[in-house]
């Protein structure tokens, strides 16, 4: 939705984040005054656990908004190690108190995931990207598929469904985090994005691991499938947590760490315990580095892979499974999902394709392509006129990348590209007109060589 840039404040010498929106197709002056009324809203929410907001404005076609400038990494980059279990209920009282000042101000953040929790320094996470949801609920309703689609591990169910949200699907989307911090997972997987949406609605809440079974009677509450079911609001959430972490109390480090009665001793001196944790720290860090170069030998033994300089890195190289399909000349298998064909589905998956085009992801990986997603939208919308340009386009695809293999003089890649996309499309001009191509190539190649070796003779 945006293009985020790092900028000079010229007035005030500062660091800031400069988001500038992408343009919309819309002229309507009301349109842009909500935008600016919004903002100023969001603007205005002064809390030490969200990111500031200096300026927000419009410069001809753009909307922009200028922030507070946070270099201490997020969420997500944190939790590549595991966090105590102390620090996860710290993480959630601080980020829940930001979200109930925002709630309070009719403010729902609807994009609640580890991305968009920064940190100032170790110990003070901040909410950021307050209002992108508001900011493209146009008159379109693009509210449950706008926003849940970049988000979909932390989707609420009712946001899912494209109903009205409040505050109580920001504390879902909180659980989600919080389980993840805990166990290094999200709570439901799948290599299709549908899935995972389908089991947000539907699929139990994931139990935690024997060492945090104290913690799943909370999971239980922030994650529960009915609202009316999860916390009223952050608050009472908030407080909830508060008196679990005093009961936690001394618990945490000897919890997350085992340490022995020994190291417990030197937790009291302050100073080593914390050398103890870089020391741990340090170790793991070793571990993964050492587990990262195992795997690299691994792929020189096998055979490393040709890099691309091209688009085709993009889009996944043909993989066997569709190589054979190709040869075979049978279409790329679209495997059933059962899910309900809602018009915020409709949207959801006319959007994901969109998405896999522009990524080169065109029949592969499985479940996730442009293939898959304009299939199932025509499956739920027979006739769908955006589905089928879609599926169009893939061919048009498979040209581009067909055309920069023969470039390259590959004619066994190119071709391959080439039966994919007339899979897709048989009347297609520019597939055929390469296919035509390449055949008088290698003509002329087998010709050559055999004038070749026949001089030599």
């Amino acid at each position: 939705m945006a293009t985020v840039y790092l900028a000079i404040q010229e007035s005030l010498h500062r660091p800031v984040v400069l988001k500038v929106m992408k343009p919309v197709d819309t002229d309507s002056e009301e349109w842009k005054e909500r935008f600016l009324s919004e903002g100023r809203l969001i603007a205005s929410l002064h809390h030490p656990n969200i990111v500031t907001i200096y300026d927000i404005g419009i410069s001809g076609e753009h909307m922009y908004i200028s922030m507070e400038f946070i270099d201490g990494g997020d969420l997500k980059k944190r939790m590549e190690l595991p966090i105590p279990a102390g620090d996860c209920l710290d993480y959630l009282i601080k980020i829940g108190s930001a979200l109930g000042a925002a709630h309070r101000h009719g403010i729902v953040h609807r994009d609640v995931k580890p991305a968009n929790i920064l940190f100032r320094d170790e110990d003070t996470p901040l909410l950021t990207d307050f209002g992108i949801a508001k900011q493209v609920d146009m008159d379109m309703d693009l509210t449950a598929t706008g926003i849940f689609l970049g988000s979909p591990n932390y989707v609420s169910p009712e946001q899912a469904d494209g109903l009205p949200v409040d505050g109580r699907s920001d504390i879902y989307s909180l659980g989600c985090i919080f389980y993840e911090m805990l166990t290094g997972m999200k709570p439901y997987q799948s290599e299709s994005v549908i899935d995972i949406v389908i089991k947000h609605k539907q699929a139990p809440i994931p139990e935690l691991p024997e060492e945090y079974k104290e913690f799943q009677p909370l999971l239980e509450r922030m994650l529960a499938k009915k609202r009316e079911d999860r916390f009223s609001d952050c608050a009472s959430m908030v407080d909830y947590i508060k008196e679990i972490k005093q009961q936690y109390g001394h618990r945490t480090v000897t919890t997350d760490l085992d340490l022995t009665v020994a190291d417990s001793e030197a937790i009291k001196a302050d100073k080593p315990a914390r050398k103890l944790n870089s020391t741990l720290l340090v170790a793991l860090s070793i571990a993964i580095l050492i587990n990262i170069g195992l795997k690299i030998i691994e792929i020189n033994i096998k055979g490393p892979a040709k890099k691309e300089t091209d688009i085709t890195t993009q889009s996944t190289l043909l993989e066997p499974q569709v190589a054979v399909a190709a040869q075979n000349n049978e279409a790329p298998p679209v495997e059933d999902t059962n899910f309900e064909a809602s018009p915020a589905v409709k949207k959801a998956l006319l959007w994901l394709g969109r998405q896999s085009l522009d990524e080169f992801r065109l029949t592969y990986p499985p479940k996730n392509n442009a293939h898959y997603y304009f299939s199932k939208l025509l499956e739920a919308d027979p006739g769908n006129e955006q589905a089928i340009t879609g599926i169009l386009m893939i061919a048009e695809r498979y040209a581009i990348l067909a055309d920069q293999s023969l470039a390259k003089n590959d004619y066994e890649k190119s071709r391959a590209y080439i039966n994919i996309g007339l899979q897709i499309d048989p009347e297609n001009d520019s597939l055929q007109s390469l296919r035509s191509l390449i055949d008088e190539l290698e003509q002329q190649s087998l010709w050559n060589t055999i004038k070749s070796m026949l001089s030599l003779k």
